[in-house]
């Protein structure tokens, strides 16, 4: 079966999730390694006429009830990771759902814009879903590959390498670009639902999650009266109110989207950020992921360790031998539906069961945190659990006026509520779980961890039931060995998972004297970072511990250690040095911010002025620099990096365990830290 290639208009927006725990590409050159099918041939997709609009390549039906735009870059390693899922996802929703898939070259990746020209140009030789899969699986992607390609697969050779070079196909990139900057997209792979933006590979679960959302909406919309043509807009309309007009335009209406530069430049405040680059292999020039990101199920067997507060919500004794810590979200239609499940299981089990509650709501969901902050109130005044299951009961009332409602139902007071909810004192109590949420893969809700045990979504009773026997099974041995009952779920989970993003060993990191360090002696979290002032990555990263040491002042310790990397990088080592010289006389970090807030053209000439802009003394710093009175720190600060097995910049260890998350945030280091830290 062939897959076909269509075109058709789409829908998105600009409404930012609250969070984005998510890897997005920005990082160079593509890893070698295929990730499409396995040799399958991936899924076809029915053909479609295309609708008024701009043409995209697209799969899916004509007038779908979801529509969904793809930003992707042919050489991203993200992208790559989330390709075949995709295509998965177009053939599983083929009947609602149209995926639509615009370029975005980043300047990051050599060949993208030579990938982007090929794919417009297999667009409009029909051909487009096989150039994608091809591609997306290939070692490398050059400007000979897809020309090759173009002949293997029976194309018109010559026309189509006149379409890939021609003016019609460059304006289409850059309209694509334009675009991708008027919605606010900064990396790839990234998508807009319905009005939407979401940055980076998603897990399977939010896209059957997110789709399921989608087509109930629109079918609400319809059965309120709203016309098939029409239906997209207004999805777009009800999903992004501020955007919808403009995303409408330049979509459907041909309305110019803003001129944007391609190969697009990664918005450096947009938090999508490297995980970690290492050199190439052979000693090569260019750069490539760490690790590459393989979207895999998780194991059923492994154990996380979810953390209990001594008040957090319960239901079962404490001395319970299997514990099931659920996160919860109360607009979550899917948590509605496992409440009752939960309750009838704790009966059943006759004190053999407890449940713990945890937040987790959902930046989806517009009233999911005053709903959390509303549960949080009625915790204070011990009515958690009837509050608990009156929202998940009216889930059409979640909005200020309902909450009040729901607090005079379960017998609340009412001044008492009305001062929580206006302080959102509650805030730091619910995001550290969600924090502990993210670090825990729970990407979505319900997710429940049985004795450590993860189950995924709201599972019946013939599901549960063995997953519980087993735990209790294994608790009765910890017993029958010593442990206290009150005791069997930290025992059980003390060797836990640890977040994904840190690395369970702690490493003993032995730094040089004269190491630059900001930050309190005692400071109960150590923030390691291997840098090179001439590395974009590395000055990306800064703005977002300086964050997290506002947010934990008195806590973080940070200290930077040169690692330059001479091969991609030939003034690091002299910028290392001057560094150094800085440091010698005080002025370090008003060098390193000098240095970093634009590192994209380095010479001696700007590093002069950088270095005078800090207040270092420029006459020392010469004397130095020739003197190569540095160069011994710098390269034994360089040694134990290579020591511990640093490849890249930045690499970053949180008190002694390497943290490689998809992506640096504030956000990523905050999960971290709160893994590290008691809980408030």
């Amino acid at each position: 079966m062939n897959i076909m290639d269509a075109s058709s208009p789409g829908s998105g927006g600009r409404r930012r999730g609250r969070r984005t725990l998510v890897a997005t590409c920005v990082i160079a050159t593509i890893a070698a390694s295929a990730l499409i099918g396995c040799g399958k041939k991936p899924p076809t997709g029915p053909a479609v006429q295309a609708t008024p609009g701009i043409d995209t390549p697209y799969r899916g039906p004509a007038e779908p009830k979801t529509e969904i735009l793809a930003f992707v870059d042919f050489e991203c390693p993200y992208t790559r990771g989330a390709a075949k899922g995709l295509l998965d996802l177009s053939e599983k929703h083929k009947e609602h759902v149209k995926f639509r898939f615009l370029n975005l070259p980043l300047d990051v990746h050599p060949n993208a814009v030579a990938a982007a020209r090929g794919a417009v140009a297999a667009h409009r030789h029909k051909a487009y879903f096989k150039f994608f899969a091809t591609m997306m699986e290939a070692k490398s992607v050059s400007r000979e590959s897809i020309i090759a390609w173009a002949v293997e697969a029976g194309l018109d050779a010559k026309k189509f390498v006149a379409d890939m070079d021609s003016a019609e196909t460059w304006a289409s990139i850059v309209r694509d670009a334009g675009i991708a900057k008027a919605l606010g997209v900064s990396g790839t792979p990234s998508f807009v639902v319905n009005g939407s933006l979401y940055q980076g590979a998603q897990p399977q679960e939010f896209w059957e999650r997110k789709i399921a959302e989608e087509v109930t909406k629109a079918a609400g919309l319809t059965a309120a009266g709203t016309p098939s043509a029409g239906l997209l807009r207004a999805m777009v309309a009800a999903g992004n109110p501020k955007g919808a007009v403009e995303y409408l335009g330049m979509l459907y209406d041909g309305k110019a989207p803003p001129k944007a530069d391609v190969p697009t430049k990664v918005a450096r405040a947009s938090g999508i950020e490297s995980a970690q680059i290492q050199a190439a292999p052979a000693g090569g020039a260019a750069v490539q992921i760490g690790e590459m990101p393989t979207p895999t199920a998780d194991d059923p067997t492994t154990v996380w360790r979810a953390i209990i507060r001594p008040d957090d919500p319960r239901l079962g004794p404490e001395t319970a031998l299997a514990t099931a810590v659920v996160f919860e979200d109360m607009q979550c239609p899917y948590c509605a539906k496992l409440r009752p499940t939960l309750r009838k299981l704790v009966d059943d089990y006759k004190g053999r069961l407890r449940v713990v509650f945890k937040h987790n709501p959902l930046p989806t969901h517009e009233h999911a945190m005053g709903a959390a902050e509303a549960l949080e109130a009625a915790r204070t005044q011990g009515k958690f659990w009837e509050m608990h299951d009156h929202l998940l009961q009216h889930q059409d009332r979640l909005d200020a006026a309902g909450l009040a409602d729901a607090a005079t139902t379960v017998g609340l007071d009412k001044a008492q509520f009305a001062t929580a909810m206006a302080a959102h004192g509650a805030r730091e109590r619910i995001e550290a779980d969600v924090d502990q949420a993210a670090a825990l893969g729970a990407r979505g809700t319900p997710n429940l961890y049985i004795n450590g045990k993860k189950v995924v979504g709201a599972k019946d009773e013939t599901f549960l039931k063995p997953i519980i026997d087993t735990a209790i099974a294994a608790a009765q041995e910890l017993v029958k060995a010593g442990t206290a009952p009150d005791k069997v779920y930290e025992a059980a989970t003390a060797k836990g998972k640890l977040l994904d993003s840190l690395e369970p060993e702690a490493k003993t990191i032995d730094l040089p004297a004269q190491t630059p360090t900001r930050g309190p002696i005692g400071a109960s979290i150590h923030i390691v970072t291997f840098q090179d002032f001439q590395c974009p990555f590395s000055a990306r990263l800064d703005p977002h511990i300086r964050a997290i040491e506002g947010e934990f002042p008195g806590r973080v310790k940070v200290s930077w250690v040169d690692w330059p990397n001479a091969k991609i990088h030939p003034l690091a080592q002299r910028f290392a040095e001057a560094g150094r010289e800085a440091q010698a006389q005080g002025k370090f970090w008003e060098f390193h911010k000098a240095v970093m807030a634009n590192n994209d053209r380095l010479d001696d000439a700007v590093l002069r002025e950088r270095a005078k802009a800090a207040g270092v003394d420029l006459r020392k710093l010469d004397k130095a620099l020739a003197d190569r009175s540095h160069t011994s720190a710098v390269e034994t600060a360089k040694a134990l990096g290579d020591k511990l097995g640093v490849l890249g910049t930045p690499t970053v260890f949180i008190n002694g365990h390497l943290f490689k998350p998809q992506s640096f945030s504030a956000d990523t280091f905050r999960v971290a830290m709160r893994r590290l830290l008691p809980s408030p």
